[in-house]
């Protein structure tokens, strides 16, 4: 069976960079709330550690005010910037080698792609869809599968395109 996918997969370029791109976006979702939580914890963070961990810390990332939610978001959304930047260009299309010029220009137009999906998607489609009286769940979802498209497009026709013949 395992032969079976390995084959499929080797055989399937294209399918085996969307699950590629997949792993790496929940890698990145994973470390992105990670990292958020975990910053929220150490900012809101009065009390000492008592009884159940668990309720601790989610009592600790409630606690955090709407600045330490802000300072959490921003630093989360860097980290998982460089993050998906690294894994994207590794794992998923595989680029290899370039100047440091090249890689710094690549990161640009990731960070550039980033902050365009996460106006145009995050911001603008998340607003009029709330507009539209779309409840928060199912505008979340259709939010993410928006900026997933979004974000494989740039990245696999803008920032990772593979040179055309002749092409530098």
């Amino acid at each position: 069976m395992i032969q079976k996918i390995k084959h499929y997969l080797e055989t399937h370029e294209k399918q085996y960079e969307l699950l590629r791109y997949l792993i790496a976006g929940g890698l990145t979702t994973l470390l992105s709330m990670v990292i958020h939580y975990a910053v929220c914890i150490i900012l809101a963070t009065k009390a000492p550690l008592e009884g159940n961990v668990i309720r601790w810390l989610i009592d600790a990332i409630n606690a955090a005010t709407d600045a330490q939610m802000s300072i959490a978001s921003a630093i989360s959304w860097v980290i998982a910037v460089l993050f998906a930047f690294w894994i994207n260009r590794q794992m998923v299309f595989q680029v290899k080698g370039g100047s440091s010029g090249q890689v710094w220009k690549e990161l640009g137009q990731f960070a550039l792609g980033r902050i365009m999906s996460f106006l145009i998607f995050e911001q603008g489609l998340m607003l009029l869809l709330k507009a539209m009286g779309v409840s928060n769940f199912v505008n979340r979802i259709v939010v993410l599968v928006f900026v997933m498209v979004f974000n494989y497009v740039i990245s696999k026709l803008w920032i990772f395109r593979k040179p055309k013949n002749g092409d530098a």
